[in-house]
């Protein structure tokens, strides 16, 4: 990130894409390589629309700023094909202007010299000496790559979770409802979020734990549960109106069993 910042104003002069260069910047490694944001990502963290930051990494990368780096390195993170971002190195060794080397600074105005590290061993006009700035580096890097392992977390934890979503399966004993997935079905439904009794959980896992021929994904066997809780609801009432009757009707379970719900 400390290369972005340096970038001179006449190196790049659109301000939306220095800030996406910044951010892209916080997820390279130490040598400038290897940044895989989404654009959802780097929308998010700079308050551009993901198409705008689509149009300022091609912008970065027509003025030399970006190359398309190792792909293969997202395929590592991110099975999905479709799912995998675009893998950028950094050009370091462009457009940053190389720091003062003068004895005293540009113009007196650092109050800095070339010694090593530098450090300014003697200082005048009581000004404090320079900090070590390989020790201010390391530590930068440090933080980036912890960044950098906390993306890839979360990117891994989207995407097995968006395949589980996906994943149809036969019902089994130990299924709990995704939380997400039931309070929607719930609020459809327009049934409060507390409605699903254990007792009737376990009656709905019972019947279909029998049936190992019906399978659905995550969301679509909360579906099933409330349709199953509507049904409780309706027989405890004991007052359903004929339509409803019919709908629930005991011996009718073709609902159940991916016919008509």
């Amino acid at each position: 990130m400390s290369w972005a910042l340096s970038l001179p104003t006449e190196s790049l002069k659109d301000s939306s894409a220095r800030h996406v260069l910044l951010c892209l910047a916080n997820y390279a490694g130490s040598n400038g390589s290897g940044a895989f944001p989404s654009a959802s990502t780097l929308a998010q963290d700079t308050g551009l629309s993901e198409r705008t930051v689509r149009y300022k990494l091609d912008d970065l990368e027509k003025v030399g700023l970006i190359q398309k780096g190792n792909q293969a390195i997202a395929a590592v993170h991110i099975d999905r094909h479709d799912r995998r971002p675009v893998v950028y190195d950094l050009q370091l060794s462009r457009g940053a202007n190389p720091a003062p080397r003068t004895k005293r600074g540009a113009d007196d105005a650092t109050g800095c010299n070339s010694q090593q590290n530098g450090v300014q061993p003697g200082t005048e006009r009581g000004a404090a000496a320079a900090p070590n700035t390989s020790i201010n580096h390391q530590g930068t890097e440090e933080q980036l790559q912890r960044e950098f392992a906390d993306v890839v977390a979360e990117q891994n934890q989207a995407a097995i979770e968006a395949l589980n979503e996906r994943q149809r399966f036969a019902m089994f004993a130990t299924w709990q409802p995704a939380a997400k997935a039931m309070s929607d079905q719930l609020a459809i439904a327009g049934l409060p979020d507390d409605s699903v009794t254990v007792e009737q959980l376990a009656g709905f896992k019972g019947f279909f734990v029998a049936k190992p021929a019906t399978i659905d994904s995550a969301a679509g066997w909360c579906f099933r549960l409330v349709a199953w809780v509507k049904r409780e609801r309706v027989k405890a009432a004991g007052n359903a109106s004929s339509a409803a009757s019919d709908e629930f009707d005991d011996d009718n379970t073709e609902w159940m069993n991916g016919g008509s719900k």
